[in-house]
Parts: structure tokens; C-alpha cells; sequence
């Protein structure tokens, strides 16, 4: 069971701007645990994606505790739901705060993670941000506090790119998510696709929770594109698809991985079969090599998730993050010279390496993401799942 102490209610304006810098915390008193918190979306739209990253930053948290800890210290994790709100997303950072968290972790949504970041950075408490957008951590001036575990969407859209390139389907439709993740993503995909002929011929966006999108998928049919790409996640992922088959829609259709989720192919059922989506080697884990460096972790990582967490399974990529959240940690705690602050551990994120169940993660002052294009797999449905299509 997660311990999530509270939730507070909004606060008023003013009162965000009072975040108080945390550069004198330290916890480094022998025996004393580690303080670290949570801010993740384990209800509203994101749920699908906060609820598999707070069920996987326990299970990492309970596996180092048990085995003793780090260096003698067990961590103490406080997990709170952003409701996916940028309003309690901030909410619940200021109430983070006043527990003297080493670090924070979360959200698992860009505008809720953009709404947290600039708070990071005024406290002077590493933010490990579970987000899609580059944005979220990029110029990395501008953003010294914050660090992100998942793969960047400019890295998503150039491994789709290379797919779709290879295929001859460069004259391309856009539905985007509504928001700040959609809107990145669009426009990164299109940055890196000018370059390769890619030209995006209509681009619509579609609300987060969407029940229709036939307004859309008209504009598609009618443009005839090569492909479609959906860059969103659930619900409206499952709304598009529906749509898409009503419409009679023969295109290729290619989903981001926003849509990764192995609950997305069991709730459109049928309809998904031969639909693409950028992913992580979790979904396709059992096609991996021997040799692959994650496959051995993702053969205990999976079945220990799915025997914890019943009702979040299957494990998707973004439980995957929340546990490689926990593992960045520990390996940053183990690069921190001296006493372990908020200061020393963001110093010690900046030179932190680790192998990790989504791939090899490697940070630096010029870098505060960890993981590369080579990281992204693309996948095919069919029956339900996952397979690796090259």
C-alpha cells in the first residue's frame, strides 16, 4: 500500500509565490530516513498513466528499504495526487516542501509538470520529472533543479520518422492532444521532420477527455495523407480509434507514446489491430534478444508489478518510469560527496549513469534527460498486443 499523507486544496496566488528555498536541508543524520516525495496523477485523465508510475516508485522504494536501505538510510515516500491539475499539481509541491524533501518526483503530465518546474527551481529541490515535452527540463539554464526520466518527444518523433521514412509515408495528418504535451509534440515533429520531406498537410487538436473526434477524422479523409498520427494519450487515443474505424479509414495509423499503455489495446479491443505506436522495450519485452541489457530486468520487473498491482496491470512504459525514478535516485545518492542535500544530490544527478528497465540513462550539466532516440521501439497491435515491428 502507498502511504499518501494528504492533499491539500488550492492555495490562493499569492501564496505560490512563497516557496521557500530548501538549500539548507540536510539528511545526513546516521539512521535518519531520506525524505522524498511525489506529485502524480493517480486520478482525472492521467490516472492511466500516475497510477502504474506511483504504483512502480513504491515497489522500487520497497525493494531498496528492504534490502537496507541506501548507505543506511531508508527513504520515506509521500505520494500525492495532482488529480492531473496544474492547480493541485502546484498545490501539492508547496505541501511536499514543508516535509524537506531531498527531492520531488512528478507529474506525469507536461502542463502540470511545467506548472511544478519554475517551483523547483525557486525551493532549490531536484525535480525528477516523469513528462513527455523536452521543454520540461530545456535550456537547461533555465531549468538547474529539474531532471526528466522519459524519453524526449523529439527522440519519439525522430524513431517514428525513421520508421514512417522507410515506409514512404512522409504526407502526414495530426491530431494532437490539447495541451502543452499535444502541442510539443506536434511541433518537434514537425521540426524534425522538415528536414526529412515530412509535411504535415492538417493538424487538429482534440480535448484530453474527448468523446468524439469526427470533426477531426473528416478533415483527415478529406486531405487523403499517407499516414495519421496521434499524438495524445487515454481517453481520447481509445475515442480516436473508434472513430477511425466508423470513418473507414484504410491510412496507416501511428499513435505517440502517450498511447503505450497495455489498458489502451484492451479497450479498443479489435478496432486497434495494425495500428502503430511508438513504445518501450516493457511491451515487447519477451521479443527482446538474450543479450539486450534490459531484458533480464523487465523479466522481473514485469511479473513483480502485475502480482503487486493487479488492478494497474499490464505494465506499461510509464510504470517504467516511476521505477527508474527511484533507481536514478539511488544512483545519485551513491555519487554525492559529502553530506547528502538537495544541493549535493542535483550535483550528483548531473553526472549520474545507470542502466535502468527503459534503457541506458545517461545525465550531465548539459543534459538533464537520460535517454536517447535508440531507446524508442516501434510496435504493432495485434489481438490485444504488442509486437516489435523493425
Amino acid at each position: 500500500m502507498r502511504a499518501v499523507v494528504f492533499r491539500l486544496g488550492a492555495l490562493t496566488l499569492g501564496s505560490l509565490l512563497t516557496v521557500s528555498a530548501a538549500s539548507a536541508i540536510q539528511a545526513g543524520a546516521a539512521g535518519e530516513p531520506y525524505a522524498i516525495g511525489a506529485i502524480l496523477s493517480e486520478s482525472g485523465p492521467g490516472s492511466t498513466l500516475g497510477r502504474p508510475e506511483a504504483d512502480s516508485m513504491q515497489m522500487g522504494v520497497d525493494e531498496i528499504n528492504k534490502g537496507g536501505g541506501i548507505d543506511g538510510h531508508q527513504l520515506a515516500l509521500t505520494i500525492l495526487d495532482d488529480q492531473s491539475d496544474a492547480t493541485t499539481a502546484v498545490n501539492d509541491f508547496r505541501a511536499l516542501v514543508d516535509k524537506r524533501p531531498i527531492a520531488i518526483f512528478g507529474t506525469p503530465l507536461t502542463p502540470t509538470s511545467l506548472a511544478i518546474a519554475p517551483l523547483a527551481e525557486q525551493a532549490h529541490i531536484p525535480l525528477v520529472s516523469y513528462a513527455s515535452s523536452v521543454s520540461v527540463v530545456s535550456p537547461v539554464a533555465q531549468h538547474q533543479w529539474t531532471f526528466k526520466v522519459p524519453i524526449n518527444d523529439t527522440d519519439v518523433a525522430k524513431a517514428m520518422q525513421a520508421f514512417m521514412k522507410k515506409r514512404n509515408e512522409t504526407k502526414v495528418s495530426f491530431i494532437y492532444r490539447n495541451d502543452d504535451y499535444g502541442k510539443t509534440g506536434m511541433a518537434h515533429f514537425d521540426e524534425a521532420g522538415k528536414p526529412l520531406g515530412f509535411d504535415i498537410v492538417t493538424a487538429d487538436p482534440i480535448a484530453a477527455s474527448a468523446s468524439d473526434a469526427t470533426t477531426q477524422l473528416t478533415h483527415v479523409k478529406t486531405a487523403a495523407p499517407q499516414a495519421l498520427i496521434c499524438w495524445t494519450s487515454l481517453p481520447s487515443a481509445n475515442v480516436i480509434i473508434k472513430g477511425y474505424r466508423e470513418l473507414g479509414l484504410q491510412l496507416p495509423i501511428y499513435y505517440s507514446d502517450g498511447a503505450a499503455t497495455g489498458v489502451f489495446p484492451k479497450q479498443a479491443g479489435a478496432a486497434l489491430n495494425g495500428a502503430f505506436i511508438a513504445t518501450m522495450k516493457v511491451n515487447v519485452y519477451q521479443e527482446l534478444p538474450n543479450g539486450d541489457p534490459q531484458k533480464k530486468l523487465l523479466e522481473r520487473y514485469v511479473p513483480d508489478f502485475e502480482t503487486a498491482y493487479p488492478k494497474d496491470a499490464p505494465a506499461s512504459i510509464f510504470g517504467t518510469w516511476g521505477y527508474d525514478g527511484v533507481a536514478f535516485l539511488k544512483a545519485a545518492l551513491h555519487n554525492v560527496k559529502g553530506a547528502v542535500t538537495p544541493a549535493s544530490l542535483r550535483d550528483a544527478m548531473e553526472h549520474t549513469t545507470f542502466v535502468g528497465v527503459s534503457g541506458t540513462f545517461r545525465f550531465s550539466p548539459a543534459q538533464h534527460y537520460g535517454l536517447a532516440e535508440e531507446s524508442v521501439l516501434m510496435s504493432q497491435i495485434t489481438n490485444e498486443m504488442f509486437h516489435w515491428v523493425k
